[in-house]
């Protein structure tokens, strides 16, 4: 015997929706562990060599934000941040602060590309 069962697009459409939905909340809440606890620990434990330019938590979301956004987050994203990041915006920043904790990217390199979006001074160490 063979069953067959048909699918309204709509029924579909919720489906997905609720996978999205789920996708998102999980990236979201990954990118808040990361830049709220993960990277400040690091951070403040990192070695003589691997010393990075910023070290609190506001910091990291400032410039996983921006970074995503190639400008500050709030010309972009309406705040609070976290509660309107995309499926897409979401996924970006967990993967950005996968890369920071692994040192796949410079960290001091993604700083001073945030504050040059904020037009602030970059800090210069001789």
């Amino acid at each position: 015997m063979t069953v067959q069962t048909h699918f309204h697009a709509s029924t579909t459409a919720t489906i997905n929706a609720k996978d999205e939905n789920s996708e998102r909340a999980m990236a979201i809440a990954s990118y808040l562990e990361f830049t709220t606890t993960l990277l400040p620990t690091m951070a403040k434990t990192a070695n003589k060599l691997n010393t990075w330019p910023i070290h609190n938590d506001h910091c990291f979301q400032r410039v996983v934000l921006d970074t995503i956004c190639q400008a500050p987050w709030y010309d972009v994203i309406p705040s609070p941040a976290y509660k309107n990041l995309s499926l897409e915006q979401a996924r970006a920043a967990k993967a950005l602060c996968e890369k920071i904790a692994n040192n796949q990217v410079c960290l001091t390199t993604l700083n001073n590309k945030s504050k040059a979006w904020r037009n602030k001074q970059a800090k210069f160490d001789f």
